[in-house]
């Protein structure tokens, strides 16, 4: 049945599934971001829209990596269901990867 008031939520399998990529292709991201090149943006954009399904504007996320530390920032947009969600995919982060990266939930 179809209802009106369908819960917003995250998928946390496709979260599961970002990360496990993300873990394989760091390195990857890594040598585009110090290469100034944009291809992976366009693959995170893909695989996080699975995550926020029920997000329907462009998600806003930014990365940066210096001296072996990384930064991920997923950008809210003051909408609590991707405050609430956005911080479930930060804790989901791999501990190897949280060793290398900061997930950073910002307005």
């Amino acid at each position: 049945m179809f209802s009106l008031f369908t819960k917003k939520a995250m998928n946390e399998d496709a979260a599961k599934a970002f990360w496990m990529w993300f873990e394989e292709k760091e390195e990857w991201i890594i040598n585009c971001i110090d290469n100034h090149d944009s291809a992976f943006v366009w693959e995170i954009d893909e695989k996080l829209k699975l995550v926020f399904p029920y997000f329907k504007g462009e998600l806003e996320f930014q990365f940066g990596h210096n001296n072996g530390v990384g930064e991920f920032f997923f950008f809210h947009l003051g909408e609590k269901e991707l405050i609430r969600d956005g911080e479930i995919l930060g804790n989901m982060m791999p501990v190897e990867i949280a060793k290398r990266w900061h997930f950073i939930l910002d307005e």
